[in-house]
């Protein structure tokens, strides 16, 4: 017999396919608000794999505050996007040297590191944070897109058991060998092996934004959540100054691998699209836009979008442009100054 919930949720997947149809169309509209996107930035190829000269635009929805690529890509060509060897979920991760990171800053990239440290008050997902914001009697926590393991590792020692869903066959191996129970998934597409129970906690971390369906997978984990459960969602904030100030170039931008481009007031709207409840709106991300690792990574990122290897010339103009950063940032609202946005939702 078919129930009002019944037709409620078979209405709710014709709106999403609906909307995912439109994305996929000439004329994209928000998932969010079923309005029109328009062009905000152009991506001229992937700076990961330049040999691929394919461009890409992102398209933004100013009601929604929301982004995504488009074309839209389809879920076969999305694993091509990944095939890097730099990339982090990799069990052969390409490793770089700290070292000469630290040399081609030098004394300014030290000096600003050491102010922006001072400056910092992000919520930090340190493990005492973990153990913080659990609920009561929590025992069991699924990870989705959850790497090699390594942020499980982190509040996995407050809970009775840990799972993992990752896309990344070589991550999932990696995560096994360390003795975790990590299975082969996507957020869209969650593998039996983790629906049968309900968890306490959930976490997504830098996952929403790689989704061809961010709501959808979202409306996934809730259903699995218990009914005291906390769902913890981080991503990118595309609101903040660096993103604004790099554009293109800007290192958590990341397209094509990035499908997604959230605000809070974004992140918060798919939350709740998906049936949840927010509770608390956290930023994190402020002195690692100005460690070495990150002013070599722009600059390098900015030279091969120019068709050319990256030099000492590039790393001076990076420091400047993060002098500026820093100037900008320091008695900034946490909407511009943070890099990154998470959200702590319950159930609705």
């Amino acid at each position: 017999m078919t129930t009002n919930a019944d037709l409620e949720a078979s209405m709710n997947d014709f709106a999403r396919a609906s909307q995912m149809e439109a994305m996929m169309s000439c004329d994209p509209h928000c998932p969010l608000t079923g309005t029109a996107m328009r062009p905000r930035l152009r991506v001229p190829f992937d700076w990961r794999r330049p040999e691929d000269r394919r461009s890409w635009s992102i398209w933004w929805n100013e009601r929604a505050s929301f982004g995504q690529i488009h074309p839209r890509p389809r879920p076969a060509e999305v694993a091509a996007f990944y095939d890097i060897d730099a990339y982090y979920t990799h069990a052969e991760r390409k490793s770089f040297d700290a070292t000469e990171e630290a040399r081609l800053v030098g004394w300014r990239g030290r000096m600003l590191s050491s102010l922006a440290y001072r400056l910092e008050n992000g919520a930090e997902p340190t493990a005492c944070w973990w153990r913080s914001i659990l609920p009561e009697g929590a025992s069991q926590a699924l990870e989705v897109g959850c790497g090699d393991g390594d942020r499980m590792a982190t509040y996995g020692p407050h809970l009775d058991a840990v799972y993992g869903v990752e896309p990344d066959p070589r991550a999932v191996s990696v995560a096994r060998e360390r003795g975790l129970e990590v299975f082969e998934g996507t957020a869209e597409s969650l593998p039996d092996a983790v629906k049968s129970r309900r968890y306490d906690l959930i976490v997504f971390s830098h996952v929403l934004e790689h989704t061809i369906d961010p709501i959808g997978s979202l409306s996934n984990a809730a259903a699995l959540m218990s009914d005291t459960g906390l769902m913890s969602v981080e991503v990118p904030n595309n609101a903040c100054e660096g993103a604004r100030m790099m554009g293109q170039a800007w290192r958590w931008l990341d397209a094509p691998r990035h499908l997604n481009f959230f605000t809070a007031d974004s992140l918060k709207s798919c939350a709740e699209a998906a049936g949840l409840k927010v509770q608390a709106v956290l930023y994190r991300g402020y002195v690692r836009q100005f460690t070495p690792d990150w002013i070599v990574d722009e600059a390098r990122i900015t030279a091969t979008m120019q068709g050319r290897q990256m030099t000492a010339a590039d790393v001076d103009w990076q420091l400047t442009h993060s002098t500026k950063l820093l100037a900008r940032t320091v008695l900034a609202s946490p909407a511009r100054k943070y890099d990154s946005i998470r959200v702590l939702c319950t159930r609705a």
